[in-house]
C-alpha cells in the first residue's frame, strides 16, 4: 500500500486570492437591540441569589451578626 505525505499547507498554496474588495460597498448604519431583557434577566438573578441566602439565615436560624463573628474566628 503506497501513501503520500502531503504537507497541510500545499492547499493553502494553490488557492486563487480573493481580488474582491468589500471597502467600496456603502456601509449601513447598524442598530442596536435594546438590553432590557437582559438587564431583566441579571435582576432576576441577583433577586433569587438574595432571596436564597436569607432563606438559608431563616432555615439555619442564624443571625447575620453571628455569621461575620464565625467568619472572623
Amino acid at each position: 500500500m503506497e501513501q503520500n505525505t502531503e504537507f497541510v499547507t500545499s492547499n493553502v498554496k494553490s488557492t486563487e486570492q480573493n481580488t474582491l474588495s468589500d471597502t467600496n460597498s456603502p456601509k449601513e448604519p447598524t442598530t442596536l437591540i435594546p438590553p432590557v431583557p437582559n438587564v431583566i434577566m441579571l435582576g432576576l438573578l441577583f433577586l433569587s441569589t438574595i432571596a436564597i441566602i436569607i432563606a438559608g439565615y431563616i432555615h439555619g436560624k442564624m443571625h447575620l451578626l453571628t455569621v461575620l463573628k464565625n467568619a472572623v474566628k
